[in-house]
């Protein structure tokens, strides 16, 4: 059993799938129209049961973060696909990027889902009303390919607005291999240390992880690192002090 010190210093790992058109693609910089089809040395699949198969033979994930492209590109919705999931999964609470502040999804239990909101698809007025109904929601700090804010710039110096979970998602690193944007995520840490930040974008591997930790980083979502073997099982167990 691990004692109470040791889940202080534990860092959450959070599994990452890219949705387009029913399928698995694989996310990398944000040029979501120029994203393939999933095919990696953990799963040659692009099916999204068998992804969610895959990392939880990996290790037992409970959450997943699930981004559906054709919404957030207006181009449809993956609904129906992600509602199946909530019956066939029912310990996973999955987070859920679609753009919408009212999503259609109908989950058997409130704690199955978790709703994420961008910058890039939502403006302070809307963010007000929504903190005004609810803080059952994540809001991702979005940076493009170019490391700039991407939508509303006053939102992401306006702490009182954000729930208390948040995502610092660098685009211009993701699927790149090239670690985590260290500096951004200390900055804020440091500047709103009321808020837990979620590191997205660039993770490596372990020893990202464990700086990740120095910083005071408690939560990061992983996708590169976990379909090439760069993350292993055993890698989470002995991050978390459990080997």
């Amino acid at each position: 059993m691990i004692n109470s010190k040791t889940n202080k210093r534990m860092l959450q790992i959070i599994p990452v799938i890219d949705i387009k058109a029913g399928q698995v693609v694989l996310a990398r910089q944000g040029k979501r129209y120029c994203y393939r089809l999933l095919s990696t040395p953990l799963c040659q699949s692009s099916q999204i049961d068998d992804v969610i198969n895959a990392y939880l033979n990996v290790s037992c994930f409970t959450r997943i973060y699930i981004a559906d492209l054709d919404a957030l590109m207006n181009t449809g919705n993956n609904h129906s696909l992600i509602n199946e999931l909530f019956c066939r999964y029912p310990e996973i609470n999955f987070m859920i990027d679609s753009g919408s502040m009212q999503p259609l999804y109908t989950p058997p239990q409130a704690k199955q889902f978790t709703a994420i909101i961008a910058t890039e698809a939502i403006v302070e007025k809307e963010l007000i009303e929504l903190k005004q109904q609810t803080d059952n929601f994540i809001l991702s700090l979005d940076f493009s390919s170019q490391d700039a804010p991407m939508g509303d710039s006053w939102l992401y110096y306006s702490p009182a607005l954000w729930p208390k979970q948040l995502i610092l998602m660098t685009l211009s690193l993701v699927g790149t291999n090239s670690g985590p944007d260290l500096n951004k995520l200390a900055h804020y840490r440091q500047a709103y240390p009321q808020h837990e930040f979620i590191a997205a974008g660039g993770i490596r591997g372990i020893k990202d992880l464990l700086q990740l930790k120095t910083i005071g980083i408690k939560t990061a979502l992983v996708a590169s690192a976990l379909h090439h073997g760069k993350l292993s099982g055993e890698d989470i167990r002995q991050l978390n002090g459990q080997v």
